[in-house]
């Protein structure tokens, strides 16, 4: 059997202290080797607030009871006595029977990848829609777990115990119950009042691009970068960078201006991590539908990571997930300033350095192209009569007063238009 590896970190200035579990029937979990997903879940527990002690991955079969078989449980039992840690993580959600049996065992609290994901967000958000949600998925799992609940969870602190809020979760199912039914009509409300916002931000036409990326890659940087650009930019406009994992939760959408005088929208998403559980996909459903909104999305990725490789299988497999596989998509691998030999770039993955500012006239250029390739420059001739079309164009575009002349026949307007613009204004053009 395999034995536990002890770090020699010093974690005594941490509230919890844990040892992260894994039970490997083949090797593969979360979609990435074993290898990685514990060193994922490593970063996990720490994005919490806690710190991982020590680690073990185990090759059997998961026992229905406890997780662990027999023999790994006295294995267990009898090394977590020599080291100070009150928290074991497992990488695989457990039942409520499993998290019940194993804290009356061990007496720590028992804490699995799912819980973790859930408590991480739940302090990161800020958008009372995303509390929502978040809160919802919290109960909901709970809810087919109460057993497990009813001990270290109904009377301790820390992570996995608040809502985000701040407050404690339910642990009565009756009361769980309620709050749920709630939450739905809360929830109700304020996508009802999202939606009125987004149709608004539709008739300002102005182009979407949306970031997206594994957590940390770098997308809030890049983001501001951009942002720059803009001749109105300030401080104050740019979005929050932290250098940890899942630190962008709530979306940041900005207006900027590219050198070619076009305005557009940038959005920054949150950063995923490898198998996003199901239960919390719906927490990310405004950021979901902020991606199928989007004219181009921009995929970032840690040119400098170990395991860019895995980087690039998870977002795959999240993009084709969400369904956004046919958006028009750039690949962006950040960081290179951390590499020796940097590749070369092509249009449709760019090599850049937010830190340093490599490649990004490359970038922006690009994206340039890509937004605005099927745009064409006409002159239009409204009548007078068909005035109504000159205002409606004026509302949904920014158009300058050299834009156009008066004749004794109508307005004479210079305009680019894209396709479906040039369609339903063919019949004005001169």
């Amino acid at each position: 059997m395999e034995g536990l590896i002890i770090s020699n970190k010093n974690v005594n200035s941490f509230d919890e202290i844990a040892v992260t579990i894994a039970v490997a029937e083949g090797e593969i979990i979360h979609a990435t080797s074993v290898e990685d997903s514990m060193i994922e879940l490593k970063e996990l527990v720490q994005a919490a607030g806690a710190e991982v002690k020590a680690e073990i991955t185990l090759h059997q079969k998961i026992d229905e009871d406890y997780y662990l078989d027999k023999e790994a449980l006295d294995y267990l039992m009898t090394e977590i006595k020599n080291l100070d840690v009150n928290m074991l993580v497992f990488i695989d959600e457990l039942t409520g029977m499993q998290i019940k049996n194993l804290e009356d065992l061990t007496g720590k609290k028992i804490v699995d990848r799912t819980m973790l994901l859930l408590d991480i967000l739940s302090t990161r958000s800020n958008r009372r829609e995303t509390k929502l949600e978040i809160e919802k998925a919290q109960l909901r799992y709970r809810l087919t777990r109460l057993e497990g609940f009813q001990g270290i969870y109904k009377y301790g602190n820390g992570i996995c115990v608040n809502n985000p809020n701040g407050r404690r979760l339910l642990t009565d199912e009756e009361k769980i119950r309620e709050k749920l039914d709630s939450l739905e009509v809360e929830l109700a409300i304020t996508v009802k009042n999202r939606f009125v916002q987004r149709s608004k931000k539709v008739g300002n036409e102005l182009p979407l691009v949306a970031f997206i990326g594994y957590t940390n890659s770098g997308k809030s940087s890049i983001m501001n970068k951009l942002l720059e650009l803009d001749p109105d930019h300030t401080e104050e406009s740019a979005v929050i960078v932290k250098d940890k994992m899942l630190s962008t939760l709530d979306m940041s959408l900005r207006k900027s201006t590219l050198p070619n005088g076009k305005e557009y929208l940038l959005v920054d998403t949150v950063g995923f991590v490898s198998d996003l559980p199901g239960i919390m996909r719906a927490a990310f459903r405004s950021t979901f539908e902020e991606l199928s909104y989007a004219d181009l999305i921009l995929t970032v990725y840690d040119a400098s990571s170990y395991d860019l490789d895995i980087q690039k299988n998870i977002m795959d497999y999240t993009m084709q997930r969400i369904g956004i596989t046919k958006k028009k998509n750039i690949s962006i691998l950040n960081k290179v300033d951390k590499i020796e030999n940097i590749p070369e770039s092509t249009d449709g993955k760019i090599y850049v350095s937010a830190k340093t500012g490599y490649n990004f006239d490359h970038l922006i250029n690009v994206i340039e192209q890509t937004l605005f390739e099927n745009e064409e420059e006409v002159t239009l001739l409204i009548p007078y009569s068909k005035f109504d079309i000159f205002n409606e164009i004026k509302e949904k575009k920014v158009i300058e007063i050299e834009d156009f002349t008066l004749n004794d026949i109508g307005v004479e307007l210079n305009i680019v238009l894209n396709n479906d613009e040039f369609e339903k204004y063919k019949n004005f053009i001169k």
